[in-house]
Order: structure tokens, then C-alpha cells, then sequence
């Protein structure tokens, strides 16, 4: 109910189109290729560290609104799926995001299940 409550502070309509098709670091090294389309993204994330020590890949689909950005990625090798949302800086430099994973648990630890960060990414091609 909050996140409604939120949402009638949003300006209305859509903004202008942004372009965040190309190649995004984090400062972990994990790479976001992203091609846009309107309003809506696709490609693939490089996950730089994981549980296995190598390098884990998923399949991204997300949205972007203006500068705004909101993303996700189903693990190609993990029972797991992370959601990305963020904002470009005035610079349209870096991108400051906030992530949410939940990953498969056993039954009735569901909560259990959920771990949030942060991330920034800087456009590398």
C-alpha cells in the first residue's frame, strides 16, 4: 500500500526517451548489455561474483522511462531472480541503482529468501 501511496507523488505522463542500449559496469566488475526498444529493454547480465566463483549470466528485461530504469534478470544457473531500479545522474554518467534477489529457499524461511543492495554502473561502450 505504501508503494501506491508513493506513486501519487509521480509526475504524470512518460518522459522523453533515453538511450541506455550499450554496455553498464558496476563497481564490481558485473556488466549489464542492454538494447532498447521505445521504452522497453532486453539483453544480458555478467554477474562478476557468485556463489560458484565463476562468472554467472541471466537473461535481463526491464523498462526505462526517461532517465529512470527498472530491470530484471531470471540466472540462467541459479534458482534466483534479481530486480535492478534506478536513476541516471545529471551527468547521464552513472546509473545509481538498488537491487533486490530472492533466491529458492526451503519452505516456511521464505523471507529468508530476499537480499537488497546497492549498485552504481558507469556506460562503458
Amino acid at each position: 500500500m505504501i508503494q501506491e501511496k508513493a506513486l501519487a507523488r509521480a509526475l504524470p505522463g512518460s518522459a522523453a526517451v533515453v538511450n541506455f542500449t550499450g554496455t553498464w559496469k558496476n563497481e564490481l566488475g558485473s556488466e549489464m548489455e542492454i538494447t532498447q526498444s521505445g521504452f522497453e529493454l532486453a539483453g544480458e547480465y555478467r554477474s562478476a561474483v557468485s556463489s560458484s566463483g565463476s562468472q554467472a549470466k541471466g537473461q535481463l528485461k526491464g523498462y526505462a522511462n526517461g532517465d529512470l530504469i527498472s530491470v530484471v534478470v531470471h540466472w540462467n544457473d541459479f534458482q534466483a531472480i534479481t530486480a535492478w531500479v534506478g536513476q541516471l545522474d545529471k551527468a547521464q554518467t552513472t546509473l545509481n541503482t538498488l537491487w533486490q534477489m530472492t533466491k529458492q529457499v526451503d519452505p516456511g524461511d521464505e523471507w529468508a529468501s530476499i537480499n537488497a543492495g546497492a549498485d552504481y554502473f558507469s556506460k562503458v561502450r
